[in-house]
């Protein structure tokens, strides 16, 4: 069957994101072939085919503690995205692997980034800068450019091949005295945007991408880390949860940590012959 041929469904805009974490344990009963390798073969094959689908990526993760594998996909198409998952847990499982945790979202814009209006008018009324002006309508397209680097950037990022990775799921509260919505948007806003530049702080040090999952999973977002030392994950998570936004309406779910490796040292690691 043709690529053209396959069924496809896409969103109208941004990509899905699969996470998936795996634990090892039991080596599968030995045959005429190293099981370990058999599974890598089929392992290594299904990346393959993700990696070369177009604007699909996928990430494998050596994790530590209670999961032992990971998997990150994205991808513009859900008929595949939901096949790798399958297969892939169908080939783990028949070879000693549980998934000990999953995470569907979706890769958004945010709501709450500065309007061309409101950026006009910080330029007039703080920057003294008259509209129309040349020096205004530089800065103006020196806005719009960022904005639109940094949408492109959420919707469709790269991932880095940085060395620690982190992620953990998130909800915003609905409690009496702390319903994060509840409040009124312009509220809200202002406090985001707050938030967004302690994340900004960490430019070169820390890759963070926010995916929404409201109505696809239990929790409403993803925040996957990315950094070449630990240390740095630690204190942007340290830092923002100090932050009004987390330190009143936030709640977290599990965190899970790790390297980015390739799947056959993993496996062959952990379930290799003896």
């Amino acid at each position: 069957m043709s690529e053209s041929t396959i069924e496809k469904l896409e969103p109208k805009e941004g990509l899905f994101v699969l996470h998936l974490f795996y634990r090892f344990e039991a080596r599968a009963a030995t045959g005429s072939e190293d099981p370990a390798k058999v599974l890598l073969a089929g392992v290594e094959a299904l990346l393959a085919e993700a990696r070369g689908t177009s604007r699909s990526q996928a990430a494998t993760l050596s994790l530590i503690g209670p999961a032992d594998l990971g998997f990150v996909f994205l991808s513009p198409d859900l008929y595949r995205l939901h096949s790798w998952e399958k297969r892939l847990g169908a080939l783990l499982g028949r070879h000693g692997w549980t998934k000990v945790f999953s995470f569907f979202s979706m890769t958004e814009r945010s709501d709450y980034t500065m309007s061309e209006e409101e950026q006009a008018d910080q330029l007039a009324s703080h920057d003294g800068l008259v509209p129309g002006s040349p020096e205004f309508e530089q800065r103006m397209n020196a806005f719009r450019e960022r904005s639109r680097y940094y949408t492109e950037v959420r919707l469709y990022p790269t991932l880095p091949d940085w060395r620690f990775f982190a992620f953990y799921p998130m909800n915003k509260k609905r409690e009496p005295g702390a319903n994060w919505y509840a409040l009124p948007f312009s509220e809200r806003k202002e406090l985001m945007q707050g938030h967004a530049r302690i994340g900004r702080s960490y430019a070169g040090r820390v890759i963070q991408y926010v995916t929404g999952s409201t109505g696809l999973d239990d929790w409403e977002w993803g925040v996957t880390l990315f950094a070449q030392d630990p240390y740095e994950v630690k204190a942007i998570v340290a830092e923002m949860r100090f932050d009004p936004v987390s330190a009143h309406y936030g709640e977290f779910g599990p965190f899970f940590t790790g390297l980015q490796a390739s799947v056959g040292e993993v496996v062959l690691r952990l379930a290799g012959s003896p």
